[in-house]
């Protein structure tokens, strides 16, 4: 068993409050215990990275110092990636094989680009103004942060957060998901064993959103809360930051609509929508839920995919061999199965898949068929293995019925029609298209939603941008200098 503690002011400590478990969901058996951390300690983190934030041994550092020390974190978790991997695997039950490398890999490319974007944060002299007077624009950090981490990518999403902030010149106190507290811990003892940074700049609270999450997103200390996860608890989270004004970034769900028109190549549109509907049980905000077909291949098309995704191999997450794994609680089990029957009793016709029977967390990956309009099950975000696919006659149509959620995260179109394809990614309503591929994700390029999937921008320099606060400068060199002049609109 796995003992989380939490990791304050940069030692390790164990909470005064409750414990909860956290379970191998492959195998159902329980696989850490983790503090539910109550509001004292949670202010003790954030006062420790106040501390840090005002300290010259932070706040001194130059670009690339902490340019420096995001590479260090990179060669360190390079050092213990397989455990890393593993763990997850264990813990959410992400097929090994994807923890790995989506993952692991993935978050070590992260922090590697971070170094980068640490030395490329600059200002800005003003030219339009006249030649004495000089304007500058200078990014500061915006200060302590509270760095919420959801649970179906533990480590990367901790250091699309982390990269970033440390990038900027924040401090942050980062609160791990009560589903995956071990693997978010573990990228902590990574962070600790590098010694790359001073102790406060990184701090570590584990607990559900209730207590600790609330105490960590109302404290009057932190400056700006990033947060992945629900649009609901996103929502409350905006609600509590602007009673004092915080900076607030979410990325929140999805619903993410395919168009695959008669055209597409349907060889690499089956790998595509196959892995991107199905990868680690559907549980991602990207995953593909919606394939809309238009009508002379859809036959052709809908065959293929329960064909292809029949052959997907659901199991332990340990198993290489294995593409789906298990749903990574019962609660989100639960959830799936519930949105299941919905479907059902809308109309859904099953093609594959369907409510699983017994009592693992499996849920083979599920293909449903019908006319379902704006129904629950084609406009509510599932996050599961299930896909929902529909003809569509015209370009108008598939784009009312990619257009028809709340949710505005992203989508893909499938054509060799270049002009078409321009024309649908002009018009669907979505923060991120793809082309011919879905799910293609590069840290150098913006990532975030529209709508009620989220705002601000993770990754890319817009995503670094989030931390940052900009000072304006002005220096008048004169050595006359008429007040009265320039409020009265004269030359100044």
């Amino acid at each position: 068993m796995i003992e989380v503690r939490n990791y304050i002011n940069g030692g390790w400590t164990r909470s005064s409050g409750e414990t909860f478990q956290s379970y191998n969901p492959s195998t159902g058996k329980p696989l850490s215990t983790a503090p539910v951390t109550p509001a004292s300690e949670v202010s003790e983190a954030v006062a420790a990275a106040k501390a840090a934030f005002r300290a010259p041994a932070w706040r001194g550092l130059s670009a690339g110092h902490r340019s420096l020390a995001l590479l260090a974190l990179a060669d360190a978790l390079q050092k213990r990636r397989k455990e890393a991997g593993e763990l997850i695997a264990l813990e959410m039950g992400k097929p090994i094989r994807i923890s790995l490398t989506r993952e692991v890999d993935g978050a070590i490319d992260k922090l590697r680009y971070f170094a980068g974007a640490a030395r490329l944060l600059d200002g800005q002299l003003t030219g339009a103004t006249i030649p004495e007077l000089f304007d500058l624009t200078i990014p500061e950090p915006v200060g302590p942060c509270a760095l919420i981490i959801p649970w179906n990518d533990p480590i990367d999403l901790a250091i699309r957060k982390i990269g970033a902030a440390i990038a900027a010149g924040c401090t942050a106190v980062v609160k791990s998901s009560e589903i995956t507290p071990a693997s978010t811990a573990f990228l902590f003892e990574v962070i600790d064993e590098s010694k790359a940074l001073p102790p406060g700049v990184l701090n570590l609270v584990a607990g559900p959103g209730n207590p600790t999450g609330e105490a960590l997103v109302n404290h009057p200390d932190i400056a700006k809360i990033s947060f992945t996860g629900s649009t609901a608890t996103g929502m409350r989270i905006m609600e509590a930051a602007s009673r004092r004004l915080a900076k607030v970034s979410l990325e929140c769900g999805g619903k993410l609509p395919v168009l695959a028109f008669a055209d597409a190549d349907v060889e690499r549109c089956l790998d595509a929508i196959s892995y991107g509907a199905f990868m680690y049980t559907g549980q991602s905000c990207t995953a593909a839920t919606r394939l809309y077909v238009e009508r002379p291949l859809y036959p052709r098309l809908l065959d293929a995919l329960v064909e292809r995704s029949r052959g997907m191999k659901v199991g332990d997450a340990m198993d290489p061999a294995v593409l789906v794994g298990p749903m990574a609680s019962r609660v989100q089990y639960d959830r799936v199965c519930r949105y299941l029957d919905v479907g059902i009793a809308e109309g859904a016709r099953v093609a594959l898949g369907g409510k699983p029977r017994g009592d693992s967390l499996f849920i083979q990956p599920t293909v449903l068929t019908g006319d379902l309009g704006s129904s629950r099950i084609a406009t509510e975000e599932v996050f599961g293995p299930v896909l929902l696919v529909q003809p569509f006659d015209t370009e108008a149509q598939a784009l009312d019925l990619a257009n028809s959620t709340p949710y505005g995260l992203g989508g893909s179109v499938w054509t060799t029609n270049i002009n078409r394809a321009l024309r649908m990614a002009r018009k669907l309503d979505v923060a991120d298209v793809w082309v011919n591929t879905h799910y293609v994700r590069n840290t150098e390029t913006p990532y975030g939603g529209r709508h009620l999937s989220g705002i601000g921008r993770e990754l890319g320099m817009a995503g670094v941008e989030e931390y940052i606060s900009w000072k304006r400068v002005c220096i008048d060199t004169r050595d006359q200098y008429h007040l009265k002049a320039w409020f009265e609109g004269q030359s100044a």
